[in-house]
């Protein structure tokens, strides 16, 4: 039993090992987000590694001990919590607390460097300069300290990528921008992880340093199921190259003019008809500024009449009409001569998976159902 338990747990870190040359060399898919992906998934696996190693010492030198070996468990959730923030584009504003937590990463994997620098030169190490007992504190403080990171990494991933959901239902139209199931995925996935790690935690403070078995096993399918989800993040493209202020953060003029007051019927019927008369759906990069300068009244005031008195989001509202466009252009082509793909482009789809999305939101089928 024992010799199949180490053979997944060494199958899965040699596939986690290859997914993270991928991931960081890949020329296809070649990103700054998908690079911290890939270093989130080696410092994973070199945490799992230092824990299965099946020896103690690499000749006369003890891998056994504080410090023995680096301590990468603070740059778990820094990969994780970065990669995320690059790929929404949120970065820019955790830059500080990412910078000081990167190099206090830093100085805690470099103490190695001083106890080999001990080993070699001195033929001692830190454990021989301090009292165990100072040593073991020491590393407590530290795990703990991770500990509280991944926590912070999840809450803070979770938050902006609310603020991203937000700003593209409210202010953007294409639809593909809103399928983010696999970043969904990903970010929970870190749940169990968060679970796991305060287990072990707790089993050091209340047990003592030997890891649990279970808890080890349920490491390895964690890891395998996480594999799978960061693969599928992989091949998704950056969805801002920095995430942009919200307009309805904003207070125009008019909007200052405004308060108090409710969207009416008729404001409401004139945004549905500037809609439907200049066809503004067309226009694949559509947004909520754009179509507010054409029709020359306040984004607030759109939304507002959108969320409250037609009851869409900008980008729910915006697609209605490119489905509705699409589906018109289907059925007059009754002779099958027009691709989907070229109907979609010419209803104001920026891709194919944009367009069968919003069929399967609004009607529930896809393009093809409506082919005679």
């Amino acid at each position: 039993m024992e010799s199949i338990v180490n053979f997944i747990i060494w199958a899965a870190l040699i596939q986690g090992f290859l997914l993270a040359m991928v991931y960081i060399f890949s020329k296809k898919y070649k990103s700054f987000s998908n690079f911290f992906l890939g270093m989130f998934l080696l410092s994973l696996l070199f945490e799992a590694f230092t824990t299965v190693l099946p020896f103690d010492n690499i000749g006369n030198y003890s891998i056994g001990g504080y410090f023995t070996l680096p301590e990468v468990k603070l740059f778990i959730p820094l990969f994780f919590m970065h990669y995320v923030l690059e790929k929404i584009g949120g970065s820019s504003k955790y830059r500080t607390f990412l910078r000081v937590n990167y190099i206090l990463a830093i100085l805690i994997s470099c103490v190695t460097l001083y106890n080999l620098f001990l080993f070699v030169f001195k033929s001692i190490g830190i454990s021989d300069l301090l009292e165990f007992t100072t040593l073991d504190r020491i590393h407590l403080a530290l795990q703990s300290y991770a500990f509280v990171i991944v926590i912070v990494a999840f809450t803070i991933s979770v938050k902006e990528t609310l603020l991203y959901r937000t700003l593209v239902r409210n202010e953007y139209s294409d639809f593909k921008m809103l399928q983010i199931k696999w970043l969904w995925q990903l970010i929970f996935m870190l749940l169990p992880a968060i679970i796991l790690w305060g287990i072990e935690l707790a089993h050091i403070l209340f047990i003592g340093n030997s890891v649990n078995n279970i808890v080890m096993m349920t490491w390895v399918f964690v890891a395998i199921f996480l594999y799978f989800l960061s693969f599928k993040a992989f091949r998704h493209p950056d969805l801002f190259d920095k995430l942009p202020e919200s307009i309805l953060s904003h207070k125009s003029d008019s909007d200052t003019k405004s308060i108090g007051h409710h969207c009416n019927k008729n404001q409401s019927e004139k945004i549905q008809a500037f809609m439907s008369e200049n066809q503004s759906y067309l226009s694949q990069d559509l947004t909520l500024y754009q179509f507010s300068e054409a029709l020359n009244m306040s984004p607030r005031l759109i939304s507002t009449c959108l969320n409250n008195n037609i009851g869409f989001n900008f980008n729910e509202w915006v697609n209605s009409f490119r489905v509705d466009k699409a589906i018109e252009l289907i059925k007059a082509d009754t002779k099958n001569i027009l691709s989907i793909e070229g109907i979609g482009h010419d209803s104001g789809f920026k891709s194919r998976s944009a367009m069968y999305a919003a069929f399967k939101k609004k009607v529930g089928c896809s393009p093809g159902y409506y082919r005679t």
